[in-house]
């Protein structure tokens, strides 16, 4: 009897699972204009945390190829406050928002031989409300928010359990990443099966980070050799760090020596966030959350010639998620609910957001677990530049011995994509050419260094690549 009882609750909690996941799949995307059909299921939906009843938006693309064995990966955008949907839609996800509003598929998708889960977090960004208090922005809490819904996504989609877990993400994913990844090994995720983590021109620390702007100015032609030899004779490395986001904590001879720099920079009219691209002329864009001064934020996002989206992408994207057709589709709102505004990045969350200084004391803990670890910079970005990275890798944060001595990499294409070297499970490559958001800029070589991070180096050799195709 009591057998058949606990198959009866068996077949009834599998029953629940089916219908929720039912509930959630994405059966249309409003405004698909593109001649290959869409090969994957994809399902989205807002989760909610039984620990305060917040309901956290997510969108799952399930991979192309074989999406009952490979592995399960969580993609997290920065800010903090900042939408992953916008990386959905504009760097890795499968999809490409165009200028009319319609979409087409991204021939450089990640979810090709893996499956993507595209998380907007903390509660307050984009679809995932109600927004917590401003106790609760933190790096500490936000980790804790988002391993209670990865423990829901598993109960929700069981078939994930036990499957091989990767953590990703760019930018203040910096800070969300190492905590998350030390939240999951000190109190793991039943049937959470985490192998590792990349993340890309990861902001990890602010003084290292910091005290590498005025020289990645100067080594990239931004500014004068005057001007920076200045900054040299005038600041020390202890307040050199705070004057571009903390001006208050320089002296007033640093800050007029760094302010020269950035007269000189004429931030207007460039993208800090990817040096070598064209800017979006349509509008301003909308706040870049990393912490900068506002006098340093550029005009927009932009990419380069060699890639399928438009330096107005992002703007594209926010257009199309404010659509009612589209918040009904994904089920970002009820089937009888008005739309409602969907923001690339949060500002009550970015004002309320408590930034920690640093992640690298999250590090210990991390090498001790032996996860395998990638750390990407694109070269062309100037708000998270890779000379912090480096510095922080190897010199002045974590102090890491190397294994593997410095050398170029070579994309599928036979082009050099980068350099890197190997600190034992973590590896680190520069991107050349790309910027902050690095797939955005250098997809083809971004889709091979991850498939490379995941499936191995030997592995990836022996993928095919897609060639360059317009979707404009």
């Amino acid at each position: 009897m009591k057998v058949l009882s606990f198959i009866s609750l068996a077949l009834a909690a599998l029953s629940v699972h089916a219908t929720c996941m039912e509930e959630h799949q994405v059966t249309s995307v409003p405004g698909y204009n593109d001649p290959d059909p869409i090969n994957f299921d994809q399902y989205a939906g807002r989760l909610p945390l039984p620990s305060n009843g917040q309901n956290m938006f997510y969108w799952l693309v399930e991979s192309e190829s074989d999406p009952s064995t490979d592995p399960l990966v969580l993609w997290l955008n920065g800010g903090p406050g900042c939408s992953s949907l916008i990386g959905f839609f504009t760097e890795l996800g499968p999809f490409i928002v165009q200028s009319d509003l319609t979409v087409k598929r991204n021939p450089y998708a990640w979810n090709r031989k893996a499956n993507i889960v595209f998380l907007e977090s903390p509660a307050g960004v984009g679809f995932s409300q109600p927004a917590s208090n401003a106790t609760e922005y933190t790096d500490v809490a936000t980790a804790a928010r988002a391993a209670e819904f990865l423990a829901q996504f598993l109960e929700l989609y069981p078939s994930y359990k036990n499957r091989d877990v990767y953590i990703t993400g760019e930018s203040y994913a910096g800070m969300y990443i190492p905590f998350l990844v030390d939240r999951l090994l000190t109190t793991p995720v039943t049937g959470l099966n985490l192998k590792g983590f990349a993340i890309g021109n990861p902001y990890t620390d602010a003084k290292i980070d910091g005290g590498s702007y005025i020289d990645y100015y100067y080594s990239h032609g931004l500014s004068s050799l005057k001007s920076f030899l200045n900054v040299q004779a005038t600041c020390k490395p202890s307040e050199l760090w705070q004057c571009p986001t903390h001006p208050g904590n320089c002296s007033p001879a640093c800050r007029n020596a760094v302010y020269d720099v950035f007269m000189e920079l004429d931030f207007d009219n460039w993208d800090a966030y990817n040096i070598y691209g064209d800017v979006c002329l349509l509008q301003p864009n909308e706040a870049k959350t990393l912490q900068l001064d506002s006098a340093m934020l550029p005009r927009s996002r932009s990419t380069s010639s060699d890639t399928p989206f438009t330096p107005c992408a992002d703007t594209f994207a926010a257009q199309y998620l404010n659509l009612p057709d589209v918040q009904h589709a994904i089920h970002a709102i009820d089937d009888d609910a008005p739309s409602i505004q969907w923001d690339e990045c949060s500002n009550v969350v970015t004002k309320r957001y408590k930034r920690s200084a640093t992640s690298l004391d999250k590090y210990p803990i991390i090498l001790k677990a032996g996860l395998k670890a990638l750390i990407y910079s694109g070269d062309a970005d100037a708000v998270v530049p890779f000379m912090g990275t480096q510095r922080w890798l190897a010199n002045d944060g974590l102090n890491l011995t190397v294994t593997l001595p410095w050398k170029s990499w070579l994309g599928p294409n036979k082009q050099l994509a980068g350099y890197g070297e190997v600190y034992g499970n973590i590896t680190f490559k520069t991107i050349k050419g790309a910027g902050h958001m690095v797939p955005a800029t250098r997809p083809l070589h971004a889709l091979y260094m991850f498939e490379c991070f995941v499936y191995g180096d030997q592995a990836c050799q022996n993928f095919a690549y897609p060639t360059r195709t317009s979707t404009q």
